[in-house]
């Protein structure tokens, strides 16, 4: 009996814990970090703030998690959107080119939820974590799993990517830039359209930059 109730639990706790990560995102972002009770996100998570902090040790372990999983779901489905719009007959220059302009849509598409992140660093810094948020490519460039990567190992092979420099190191640059000013620009920025278009503006100047880092001369 023990054994076969085992998985039960394991999925019951795994659910409960994607429902308590989900609303503590909706309300970080609707209401800021600090003035969020945990009380309120175990009421919308239907479940009670103790069963909250069996999952989480602390408010700064929710705020943590939270973070990380936006930044990996955010890149997820980039990567898919990507990977749909791609055709085979595209040099791995064209194809970095589309996929880099796809991460610029974060932007315009959660642009309050990078207002969180940001407020996210600085609250677990306050709170002494010695694990930040960091914004990591999806996977390793040798991997060639993520679409960036596969799109630069195709480039060197088809001729449309420079060799001479390091690829490696330009791709783990490309991500900590690109998300970095896409973040900065969500924290600065009105919500006037106005506002809009001078992101849209500067991110298309700035991916234009980074695809000339990649494209063979």
């Amino acid at each position: 009996m023990a054994d076969q109730s085992a998985p039960s639990k394991r999925s019951r706790r795994e659910t409960n814990r994607e429902r308590v990560i989900a609303q503590a995102l909706n309300c970080f972002v609707e209401q800021g970090i600090e003035a969020a009770k945990i009380s309120e996100i175990a009421q919308r998570a239907g479940l009670t703030e103790r069963s909250v902090y069996r999952y989480f040790a602390t408010k700064a372990d929710l705020v943590l998690e939270t973070a990380l999983l936006f930044w990996s779901e955010s890149m997820r489905q980039v990567d898919a959107q990507a990977q749909r719009e791609l055709s085979r007959n595209m040099c791995g220059a064209e194809r970095i080119s589309k996929i880099l302009r796809g991460y610029a849509q974060l932007y315009f598409t959660h642009r309050q939820t990078l207002v969180f992140v940001h407020e996210a660093e600085a609250y677990l810094n306050r709170c002494g974590k010695a694990l930040l948020v960091e914004n990591k490519p999806p996977a390793a460039f040798e991997a060639r799993v993520g679409p960036l990567s596969a799109a630069i190992h195709q480039g060197l092979e088809d001729g449309s990517i420079r060799t001479d420099i390091n690829v490696a190191t330009l791709y783990y640059n490309t991500y900590d830039a690109m998300l970095g000013l896409i973040q900065k620009l969500a924290i600065g920025g009105r919500t006037d359209s106005g506002d809009e278009e001078n992101a849209r503006i500067r991110l298309d100047q700035f991916f234009q930059m980074l695809e000339s880092f990649y494209r063979k001369r």
